[in-house]
C-alpha cells in the first residue's frame, strides 16, 4: 500500500499572545489537491493559524510547518508568496486610488523597454476578471469606486494572477452576492482539478459541506479533529465547533408585539427607497429581506437619519420624528451598521472606550466635558457582563478580538443608549455559529423586554427563526408583508425577485 505524503503537515503550532493562548500544539495534515476547510467559533485560532502560515505572524519556538516535506519558516508575507503561498484575508487589502489592473498586477506589471505596457495589462486583468464572472468590471477603474462585494473580486483576483500551489481564503464569499460566489466556487473547483491545495476558512457550513474535501476543527486554540467531509454531520460538526449540544439554533420566542412604536409613510429617497410605508410594534422583531441592492441596506440607514430622504413622515411613539442621528438618539433609536471594523467599533481603543462612547456625554463626561473614569469603567463591565464579552481586560484594544467579541462590543455600545428601537444591520455578518446563537438570544431578550428590533439580514433561516413579520424588497420598494409563521424561504425569494405580486 503507496503511503500519500501530505503537500503540507503543521506539527505543534503553537501562539501566545499577552494573555491569551491562542493556538496550543496544533495538528494536522494537509493534501495536496485538496479543498481543506477550516471552522471553529471566533476566538477558536484560525486567523492566528492563518497569519503565520500567511507569513504575517510568527509562531513559538518548536512550531512546524512542512511543505513537500521541506521546512517552511516565512518570516514576512513575501516569503510566503515566494513559496507560492496566496492569502485572501476577510479585510482586504487593496489600494483604493488605485485602479483595478494596477491592484491585480501589483509588482507583476508586464514592461517593454522599461515602460509599462498598459495594453498587456488589460487584457491580464480582464482575463483573470471573467474567471470569476467579473468581466463587466473595467481594470482601469478606480478600487475605491467599487461596491464592497467587487473589491472582494479583487483580492480574489490577486491571488489567482500569482498561480498559487497553496491558496488560504479566508471567509472569501461575505461580501459576494450569489453570482460572484458562484463564479468563486466554480473557479475553486477548476483550481482544485489542477492541482492547487486550498484552506478555505468560512463560518457557512453549506459551503463547506458543499466545496470541502476534508475538516479541520478547532475550539479554544486546539485541534478537535480533521476528517474527510463524508464522514461529518452538520449537527456533529457544529457540536465540536461550540463544545456542546446544540438542540436548536434559535432560541425560543416568548415576546409579544404589542402597540405601535414606529410608523413610516410614504419614504422616498432618491433611486434608494420608492414609496415606503409601515409600522413597528413593541416587543417585535420586524426583518427586512432583499437580495443584495434592493435597497434593505438603505432603509436601514434612512431610519436612523444616515441617508437623506425626499419625502416621508415618520413618527415615534405618535411625535413626528425627523431622522437625523442626533435626533434617533433622543428617540431612543440605535443603529448597528453593516461593516463592524469599519463603522462599529473603534479598532485601536480599549473595550472600556468603544462601550461608552456612545453614552459619554450623557453618563459618563460631567457639564465641563471632563470625563468620570468610575462611570466609564461601570458602564464597560455592565455590557462585558451582559453580553459575556471574552476578554482578559476591558483595557484590551478591540483589534485583538476574535470577530464575534468585537460584534459583542458594537451591540454593547448599542445597549449602553438603553434603545427603545434597534436597528440591526446584517448582526450575525462573519460570526460563527456559537456566537450567532448567543445574538439570537440577545435580539429576542430585547424583544421579550418591549424593545422594537428592525432586524435586516441576508440570511433567510435567521430571518424566519426570529421575525414576527418580513418585509420584503425589490429595487426600493416594499413587494410584500409576510408573516414569518407562515411563509417560506422560497415564498421570500419570490418577493425579493419582483415574482409575485
Amino acid at each position: 500500500m503507496t503511503v500519500v505524503q501530505p503537500f503540507l503537515r503543521i506539527h505543534n503550532l503553537s501562539k501566545t499572545y499577552p494573555g491569551v493562548e491562542a493556538l496550543k500544539g496544533v495538528s494536522f495534515d494537509i493534501c495536496r489537491g485538496h479543498v481543506h476547510a477550516l471552522v471553529g467559533e471566533n476566538g477558536a485560532g484560525k486567523s492566528t493559524l492563518i497569519k503565520i502560515l500567511a507569513g504575517a505572524v510568527l509562531p513559538e519556538h518548536g512550531s512546524e510547518v512542512r511543505i513537500d516535506g521541506k521546512a517552511y519558516k516565512p518570516q514576512n508575507p513575501a516569503d510566503a508568496l515566494k513559496a507560492s503561498v496566496s492569502t485572501i484575508y476577510q479585510n482586504m487589502n487593496l489600494m483604493p486610488d488605485r485602479t483595478i489592473m494596477f491592484n491585480i498586477l501589483l509588482g507583476k506589471e508586464p514592461a517593454h523597454s522599461g515602460l509599462i505596457d498598459f495594453s498587456v495589462m488589460r487584457e491580464k486583468t480582464q482575463a483573470v476578471l471573467e474567471t470569476l464572472n467579473a468581466s463587466y468590471l473595467d481594470p482601469d477603474r478606480v478600487v475605491g469606486s467599487l461596491k464592497i462585494g467587487e473589491k472582494q473580486v479583487v483580492e480574489i483576483a490577486k491571488a489567482l494572477i500569482n498561480k498559487s500551489k497553496f491558496l488560504i481564503m479566508d471567509e472569501p464569499t461575505a461580501a459576494l452576492n450569489q453570482a460572484e460566489a458562484e463564479a468563486l466556487f466554480k473557479n475553486i473547483r477548476s483550481l482544485r482539478e489542477s492541482g492547487v491545495t486550498i484552506l478555505y476558512v468560512s463560518h457557512r457550513l453549506d459551503e463547506i459541506f458543499d466545496l470541502a474535501d476534508t475538516v479541520t476543527v478547532l475550539r479554544d486554540g486546539h485541534h478537535i479533529s480533521t476528517r474527510p467531509i463524508g464522514e461529518v454531520t452538520r449537527s456533529g460538526l457544529v457540536e465540536e465547533m461550540i463544545g456542546r449540544k446544540l438542540s436548536s439554533i434559535f432560541p425560543d420566542k416568548t415576546n409579544h408585539p404589542g402597540e405601535e412604536i414606529l410608523r413610516v409613510e410614504g419614504l422616498n429617497s432618491g433611486k434608494h427607497l420608492r414609496n415606503i410605508s409601515f409600522s413597528l410594534h413593541r416587543g417585535e422583531v420586524l426583518a427586512v429581506a432583499g437580495l443584495s441592492g434592493s435597497g434593505k441596506a438603505d432603509l436601514g440607514k434612512a431610519l436612523f437619519g444616515a441617508l437623506p430622504l425626499d419625502a416621508g413622515s415618520l413618527w415615534v411613539n405618535g411625535r413626528v420624528y425627523h431622522p437625523s442621528p442626533s435626533d434617533a438618539f433622543k428617540n431612543q433609536i440605535i443603529f448597528l451598521p453593516e461593516d463592524r471594523k469599519a463603522d462599529g467599533v473603534i479598532q485601536e481603543l480599549s473595550i472600556r472606550r468603544n462601550l461608552a462612547l456612545s453614552v459619554l456625554h450623557t453618563q459618563v463626561a460631567d457639564k465641563l466635558g471632563i470625563l468620570n473614569t468610575k462611570k466609564e469603567n461601570k458602564v464597560a463591565q455592565k455590557q462585558i457582563k451582559a453580553l459575556e464579552i471574552k476578554t482578559p481586560s476591558m483595557e484590551q484594544k478591540v483589534s485583538n478580538l476574535s470577530g464575534g467579541n468585537q460584534q459583542k462590543v458594537a451591540l454593547g455600545r448599542c445597549l449602553a443608549v438603553d434603545p427603545e428601537i434597534f436597528i440591526l444591520m446584517e448582526p450575525t455578518q462573519g460570526i460563527d455559529v456559537g456566537v450567532k446563537f448567543e445574538i439570537y438570544q440577545f435580539i429576542l431578550q430585547q424583544a421579550a423586554e418591549d424593545r422594537a428590533i428592525v432586524l435586516i439580514s441576508s440570511e433567510l433561516p435567521e430571518i424566519l427563526g426570529l421575525a414576527d413579520r418580513i418585509l420584503v424588497m425589490n429595487e426600493g420598494r416594499i413587494t410584500a408583508e409576510l408573516s414569518a409563521e407562515k411563509t417560506s424561504q422560497e415564498e421570500i425569494l419570490q418577493y425579493a425577485l419582483g415574482e409575485s405580486e
